[in-house]
């Protein structure tokens, strides 16, 4: 049963920390990486 209970309690921390970090990652300002860049002509 203790090791019910802990499994239980990991799998909730776990999900508690990934729902807050896809919550933060949506909030205004968020860092946006990759995707496509001006070229400059190198005249």
């Amino acid at each position: 049963m203790k090791f019910i209970r802990r499994a239980l309690l990991a799998l909730s921390v776990a999900s508690a920390v990934a729902g807050v970090l896809r919550f933060k990652g949506k909030g205004v300002g968020a860092i946006k990486q990759g995707g496509w860049r001006k070229i400059t002509d190198q005249k």
